[in-house]
């Protein structure tokens, strides 16, 4: 991509406008990137980050924007690919690291920032950009909605009863070495994440970070207990990593086991790592940050009430649709509908009239059409309902949507439907 202008407003009166630049910086450029990140965030710029971004940093997909030599926006674009309906993978720009240092804040730098990141995304034949929210009101005005939601949850041990009787928890349990988690891990959570839409991919230096391998000189670990669950043939269909915290209340052991990760490929491995999280010594309280909404188990307990939500759940993932044939044919639906979308895209993208059209296997055709439409909404809207998380009657009775054409609302909630809900367990 080329370098971007931006003729921006000067903050001081009677002053000419600044002229400030977006470009791909280089790896040289990444500490004055950094404590220009770290500005914008308001958090102390420590030295050592330096070292774990040049691990990461990824040519070409990293933005700075530049006043003169000096860098005063940020923007880090990453590599991914997001598992959607029917279990496909679609190449996706993942956005992160976006900041403005204070002093140049509403002068437009995060919006050139962002139309460079989703220009080059789209030359680069990325279908659609993700990224996590900080600020909900911020990214719809780029086409990005919230298309998978996160809430987590405590259980009582005690209270629960355990697994209900008669569930078959068939296979074996083992602890896993950390290098053995990396071995093991990233085709697991790939086969996983195929079942339900939302999760995007973890690339190498994640798994890294996650058992411990990405340590810097005087950096401190806590190693988590990992079990992996193998079936009767050997083969392995789940991992799950927890700490403990040891507690004890009036001379008794009280602790909290939580769960940092839990990857499942059958029912059966899902429910033997459950049972043994159930039954670890001394634990009264088992905790899940972050878990699908509709998350099985409760329904797995003798006593479902014992498991309660943690507050204030949320919007997880956010979703921007770039290429809209490539993205929608992606997905499968149910066969044999059709629905014709007119698509409002200020920034272009995905901006006209389509034809969606489903055959008999749950494919998908889109074209552009010409004629009347069923149902007209933005691209945001239009994403929210791509992995299946919201519905279109509700985005019409929200005004977010228009039935153009009667009964297309509830027609668009039966072709977008999911029988699972989409969740992301992954934050970048």
């Amino acid at each position: 991509m080329t370098d971007a202008t931006i003729n921006s407003a000067s903050p001081q009166p009677g002053a000419s406008p600044a002229t400030l630049t977006v470009r791909e910086i280089t790896e040289d450029e990444l500490d004055a990137w950094g404590r220009a990140y770290s500005k914008g965030n308001f958090v102390p710029y420590r030295t050592a980050t330096l070292e774990k971004r040049r691990r990461v940093f990824e040519p070409g997909r990293w933005l700075g924007a530049y006043e003169g030599e000096e860098c005063v926006g940020t923007f880090r674009g990453l590599a991914l690919d997001l598992s959607v309906p029917g279990g496909a993978l679609l190449p996706v720009l993942g956005v992160s690291s976006l900041a403005v240092v204070p002093s140049h804040r509403r002068r437009g730098i995060l919006s050139a920032l962002m139309a460079h990141g989703l220009n080059a995304a789209v030359a680069r034949g990325e279908a659609a950009a993700v990224l996590h929210s900080a600020e909900y009101p911020v990214y719809g005005r780029y086409g990005f909605a919230p298309a998978t939601r996160h809430g987590g949850f405590t259980v009582d041990v005690t209270a629960s009863g355990g697994l209900r009787p008669g569930l078959d928890t068939s296979g074996s349990l083992r602890e896993a070495a950390p290098e053995e988690v990396r071995r093991l891990g990233p085709a697991l959570f790939d086969e996983a994440r195929r079942n339900r839409a939302g999760a995007v991919s973890r690339p190498e230096w994640s798994w890294r970070r996650r058992t411990g391998a990405a340590l810097l000189p005087g950096e401190e670990w806590e190693a988590p207990t990992v079990l992996v669950h193998e079936d009767g043939a050997g083969q392995v269909r789940g991992l799950v990593a927890y700490t403990v915290d040891g507690k004890w209340s009036d001379r008794v052991p009280d602790a909290t086991l939580t769960v940092t990760d839990l990857i499942a490929t059958t029912a059966q491995a899902r429910r033997a790592l459950w049972a043994h999280l159930l039954s670890v010594d001394w634990v009264r309280g088992i905790e899940v940050p972050d878990a699908a909404p509709d998350d099985p188990l409760p329904l797995l307990l003798r006593d479902p009430r014992a498991v309660r939500p943690l507050p204030h759940p949320a919007d997880c993932l956010w979703l921007r649709l770039l290429d809209l044939p490539a993205a929608l044919t992606a997905r499968t639906y149910p066969p044999g509908l059709r629905l014709t979308l007119r698509v409002a895209d200020p920034a272009g993208h995905v901006d006209g009239t389509w034809l969606l059209r489903t055959g008999a296997d749950g494919s998908a055709g889109v074209t552009p059409a010409e004629g009347p439409a069923d149902l007209a909404l933005d691209a945001a809207a239009l994403a929210s309902l791509h992995l299946g998380g919201e519905q279109a009657s509700r985005l019409t009775a929200a005004g977010l949507a228009t039935e153009l054409a009667p009964g297309a609302a509830r027609l668009a909630d039966t072709l977008f439907r999911t029988s699972a809900e989409p969740w992301c367990p992954d934050h970048f």
